[in-house]
């Protein structure tokens, strides 16, 4: 993953609601299967499998934070079990055949969340975060992001 693809995903977060959390990990998945494969591609074993390994702990993350009080964690639950094998066979053989299916499979849970994260109303999960307002300048033509703390409060953890 690039340094621009994390900072991306690192604004997403801070910015993102429960159900918006859920889609960019996914994303995160996705991306990183998808850096595994050029790995793969590119002979390189060593970065195949810890990119491998950087998705199954994202797939891991999202089946550990399930809440097991509702029906469909249990169907979720058994997705991402899957996932989780087929990146362990992967990361075991060497190989990237079941990736395409892999990320199918990412692409519905993915448009599924987007779809429920539209009735979330529950709010950013970093109330806290500052803006970032982004935009062109006079500076070549370059897209500039800018941070400021209009709220006049401290950010981090507050009680």
């Amino acid at each position: 993953m690039t340094k621009e693809e994390i900072n991306s995903f690192s604004y997403r977060i801070s910015q993102a609601s429960r159900t918006d959390l859920v889609v960019i990990m996914l994303d995160m998945a996705k991306q990183y299967v998808k850096d595994a494969e050029s790995a793969y591609d590119g002979g390189n074993d060593d970065e195949f499998c810890s990119y491998t390994k950087q998705a199954k702990r994202v797939v891991d993350a999202l089946s550990t934070s399930l809440d097991m009080r509702y029906p469909i964690s249990a169907e979720l639950f058994n997705i991402y079990a899957y996932a989780a094998k087929t990146l362990n066979k992967a990361m075991l053989k060497k190989d990237k055949k079941d990736f395409d299916v892999l990320c199918r499979v990412f692409d519905k849970l993915c448009a599924a969340f987007k779809e429920v994260a539209k009735e979330d109303t529950s709010g950013a999960l970093m109330a806290n975060a500052q803006k970032v307002y982004a935009g062109l300048t006079y500076s070549n033509g370059r897209l500039d992001e800018i941070a400021y703390d209009l709220s006049g409060k401290n950010r981090g953890f507050t009680v």
